[in-house]
């Protein structure tokens, strides 16, 4: 094409072919105006012109996230983390769909019979207000806690092991029965739990095994002596 017949964009002298209406390199339009006014120059879309080539097709500007930030859905029971597509928590199985309610469905109790309904069983107040994994988890520990206690003192508090293992389980059966009616009045108000049941389902786990240690070591004493 020789220098007669080059047509260039008034607006930033970029090279165009004759039948171009909007420049490669700046987008300003090419059209003739028509009464006088200037062309328009759009904004830049969010990807960039390739250049030299007139055309205006254009590539995907570098530097964008090619993956969005992994979603996660809070479990409402014990507090995990749990990526978006499970349907259940990883830790304590409560549905998805529990998350998504929150708070709106609990029941309407007041907070003095959600604390009578725990001091009759603790457990039975979190479930009147609407969380009842939480009861079973506070009403299984103190079942588990109290008859581990029992039994240990049936068995004689003559030994120094059985007598360790009855007061730790007794206090721990104490400790949940008032917890359990302390929360569940607090829950009732609209307030969350004190301890997660995550951490008290630890708890029940590390007593059992600390019993069975006790125990293992009384037997094992008795042995040797």
């Amino acid at each position: 094409m020789s220098d007669a017949a080059e047509r260039r964009c008034s607006a930033c002298g970029a090279l165009v072919t004759a039948d171009a209406e909007w420049c490669g390199q700046c987008f300003a339009s090419l059209r003739p105006a028509s009464d006088g006014q200037e062309p328009v120059i759009p904004e830049p879309t969010a990807s960039a012109p390739r250049a030299g080539t007139g055309t205006g097709t254009a590539e995907p500007v570098s530097g964008e996230p090619s993956e969005t930030a992994a979603a996660f859905w809070p479990c409402p029971v014990c507090h995990e983390r749990n990526p978006i597509a499970a349907e259940v928590c990883q830790t304590c199985g409560t549905p998805f769909a529990q998350a998504m309610r929150g708070g709106a469905d609990r029941p309407q109790v007041s907070a003095r019979d959600a604390r009578t309904r725990s001091l009759i069983f603790p457990g039975l107040g979190h479930r009147a207000v609407g969380m009842p994994t939480d009861g079973f988890v506070r009403g299984v520990l103190f079942v588990v806690s109290l008859g581990i206690a029992v039994l240990a003192g049936w068995g004689g508090t003559g030994s120094g092991a059985l007598l360790a293992i009855v007061v730790v389980n007794l206090s721990l059966a104490v400790g949940v029965y008032v917890l359990s009616a302390i929360e569940a009045a607090r829950l009732a108000e609209g307030g969350d739990l004190i301890v997660p049941s995550k951490t008290l389902l630890w708890i029940l786990v590390g007593d059992v095994f600390l019993s069975i240690a006790i125990v293992g070591f009384a037997v094992v004493s008795a042995t040797r002596g």
